[in-house]
């Protein structure tokens, strides 16, 4: 994931004006795994349940982008493809806290069942 670890670093301080389809490609295959079907040439489709948490992806979680001349694509598509990628981060950061305090709860649970045990 080293490519598309770099594209999401770059696209997060500056989007550029386009890019290639190649390089979406490769971002896609990274952040969106099987999530995403590309129809003809001139359009690429992101299916994913996740991004219906925002308003910007609602009802199906859905994210087009057109690809223009069937090898570039424009700048504002790329935001909207780093805003997906980054809502997906950040929901993942934030099941992986949960998670985590989930088991620090239940450790304490059964240290705390442990302690009672020998009383």
């Amino acid at each position: 994931m080293g490519k598309a670890k770099k594209l999401f670093d770059e696209w997060g301080k500056n989007v550029p004006a386009e890019a290639r389809k190649q390089d979406i490609i490769t971002f896609l295959n990274a952040y969106f795994p099987g999530m995403w079907d590309q129809k003809g040439s001139s359009h690429i489709v992101i299916r994913c349940d996740k991004l219906k948490v925002s308003p910007d992806y609602q009802p199906y979680g859905e994210l087009t982008i057109p690809v223009k001349g069937g090898q570039k694509v424009k700048g504002i598509y790329i935001k909207k493809l780093f805003n997906a990628a980054n809502l997906l981060e950040g929901l993942k950061k934030l099941n992986e806290a949960k998670h985590e305090k989930g088991s620090e709860l239940f450790l304490g649970v059964a240290i705390q069942n442990r302690d009672c045990s020998n009383i």
